[in-house]
């Protein structure tokens, strides 16, 4: 059962990066690669992947794990291959019943699109890139597949690269992340540094994921406790940026400039969750100091305070969604935070699908089918805690919160906020859309495999909560935007929320102008004009300058006028008479000999 598994994920992994090698190369060397074909191969690619996570989540009993030295550097052994377990099928699945989704959805919103086969090659790609991070055995492969991840979803949201918004949208993201990835080597170094120097097991200098809690011991008990923070503090960044966290949620604003289906894909379910993901599989090292879960949890707390009220006066359909996104993986990372992976999952599952429906229902230009609005008035309904799993994740992670000081009251007021401004989001879609009968059945088809499984899940938690305070905090945010929306009051009430936000825009902008003067005056009035410092600067310019003149040129100066010498002798040497030649071997053998009779008498007497 264990290689029948490992042979099925093996396959899933490698089955999209195998159709998007065949695009490419066959676009490359000029030969007809038929679109239907594509097509085909891509969503049989995620209907597979589905079927395998679905049927070894089914049959896993424990842990299974396929690895190969990859590096092998004396003892330290970097090894490549496959760990399969409970948490990385669950989010596979999630990943691949969403992307079959949207690359259905695609396939009717990209029809007029020229350049459609580079754009489901980019989407396969990305799949085998998110596939292989959640099957990742170590740190060391992860960290390859987290910066593949965000090279592909680089591509995919400058798919339009000719139009310079997306392109420069796409370039602000990309560096964004950049800050995310630097912290996630720089704590992958550290780790494997005090694991090769302490550790009596070399195998945990890779940091695999089944040494976990080996690994976070040892190096507790090899460092001091400011230095485990940090380590933990650099893992925590890296997913903070990675899922949009505050303070880094305004790149996921930019990601919005993509096409409709990259931002239901990458969004929604898929690179927005490795972060997530990453603070899962550390769980062991951050679990060992309750300062940094509190780390965790105050991260959640600000970003879904924060990112809800932004929603709230957000006007762009995409950007209220972008705004939801991060506040609903602020609500994870406080799940995280009170280590109930559980919850967080629930949340995240529930989220992906709701999430990603409401970007395949938006309207493409202005025009709407009545039973499109219809289900997308079922999803935000989902989305504010009224109906199907977003009821039940709403009252169970209040239920996990019950007991501590101020989190209720976070997640009440974050429950209202978000109620009401996906209900206003709602009716700004239905004020700006055009109802129509005409209805894309490929588009609703996408739509309604999300639907059944927003309904399955909640099917599943069911009977594991009951109505409380969040379905009343809920029902009150939706029906305080459905009472400014029909008094035609939305607008009116944003004013005040506006004139917050640019007071919070004066004072952070006016900060930094502050701080930047001070470094400016530290560095050009005090630095610059003080005389040790000047002297100690000059100095070393004048040291560095002799070594570079002297040693550096000189010893390559002195190496090559040595062969230039060399090169002149033995060109002497070389007159073409064999006589010389002949007299040249007779002094060598004779140097030899008398070289070997010296060493004789000199050893033996």
């Amino acid at each position: 059962m264990e290689s029948l598994i490992l042979d099925n994920i093996s396959l899933i992994i490698l089955l999209p990066l195998w159709i998007f090698l065949i695009i490419m190369c066959g676009r490359f060397f000029s030969v007809y690669v038929n679109r239907g074909i594509i097509y085909i191969l891509t969503l049989l690619s995620s209907l597979l992947g589905v079927a395998a996570c679905s049927f070894s989540l089914l049959n896993l009993n424990e842990a299974v794990e396929k690895t190969t030295p990859f590096i092998n550097i004396k003892e330290f052994t970097i090894p490549f291959g496959l760990s399969i377990d409970k948490l990385s099928l669950i989010m596979a699945l999630v990943l691949y019943v969403v992307s079959f989704a949207v690359q259905l959805y695609s396939l009717s919103y990209m029809k007029d699109e020229k350049k459609s086969y580079k754009f489901f090659a980019y989407l396969n790609l990305f799949n085998f890139a998110m596939a292989s991070l959640l099957f990742s055995p170590n740190l060391f492969q992860f960290y390859v597949f987290w910066e593949l991840v965000g090279a592909v979803s680089y591509l995919l949201i400058g798919f339009d690269y000719k139009d310079e918004v997306k392109s420069k949208a796409s370039k602000r993201v990309f560096l964004m992340n950049r800050a995310g990835d630097t912290a996630l080597l720089a704590g992958i170094i550290l780790t494997s540094y005090y694991m090769f120097s302490y550790a009596g097991n070399y195998s945990f200098v890779s940091l695999g994921f089944e040494d976990m809690n080996a690994s976070s011991t040892l190096l507790m008990a090899y460092t001091s406790t400011p230095l485990f923070c940090l380590i933990c503090g650099l893992f925590i960044i890296a997913a903070a940026v990675k899922s949009a966290q505050f303070p880094f949620y305004t790149w996921l604003q930019d990601a919005m400039e993509a096409k409709t289906p990259v931002s239901a894909l990458l969004h929604s379910a898929t690179m927005v969750a490795a972060g997530v993901y990453l603070i899962i599989k550390m769980m062991p090292f951050f679990t060992l100091n309750p300062l940094v879960t509190k780390f965790i949890l105050v991260i959640g707390v600000l970003t879904a305070v924060i990112c809800s009220v932004l929603a709230s006066i957000e006007t762009h359909p995409k950007k209220i969604l972008a705004y939801s996104t991060s506040a609903n993986y602020g609500l994870m990372f406080m799940a995280l935070g009170a280590v109930n992976i559980k919850i967080a999952l629930i949340v995240f599952i529930a989220h992906a699908f709701i999430k990603s429906a409401l970007f395949i229902l938006l309207p493409k230009e202005k025009g709407m089918s009545k039973p499109a609005f219809i289900l997308l008035v079922i999803s935000v309904l989902s989305l504010a805690g009224l109906v199907f799993a977003g009821i039940g994740t709403k009252e169970m992670l209040y239920k996990t919160f019950e007991f501590y000081a101020l989190i209720p009251y976070v997640l009440l007021f974050t429950g209202f906020v978000s109620a009401y401004y996906i209900t206003r989001f709602a009716i700004l879609v239905y004020q700006n859309s055009e109802l129509t009968l005409k209805t894309d059945y490929v588009e609703l088809f996408s739509y309604l495999i999300l639907f059944f499984a927003n309904a399955g899940l909640y099917l599943m938690i069911l009977g594991t909560y009951h109505l409380a305070e969040p379905f009343a905090a809920a029902t009150g945010g939706t029906a305080l935007a459905l009472l400014l929306g029909r008094n035609n009051c939305l607008e009116k009430f944003n004013k005040t929320p506006k004139l917050l936000e640019k007071f919070y825009n004066n004072i952070v902008s006016s900060l930094y102008a502050k701080i930047s003067q001070g470094l400016n005056f530290v560095d050009t009035d005090i630095l610059a004009n003080y005389k040790p410092v000047l002297f100690i600067s000059k100095l070393f310019v004048k040291i560095t300058n002799w070594i570079e003149t002297n040693i550096m040129n000189g010893s390559v100066s002195f190496v090559s006028s040595a062969f230039k010498w060399i090169s002149k002798r033995d060109m002497l040497m070389q007159s073409g008479n064999v006589q010389t030649y002949n007299a040249y071997a007779f002094i060598m053998v004779a140097a030899v000999i008398a070289l070997v009779i010296v060493g004789y008498t000199l050893l033996f007497g």
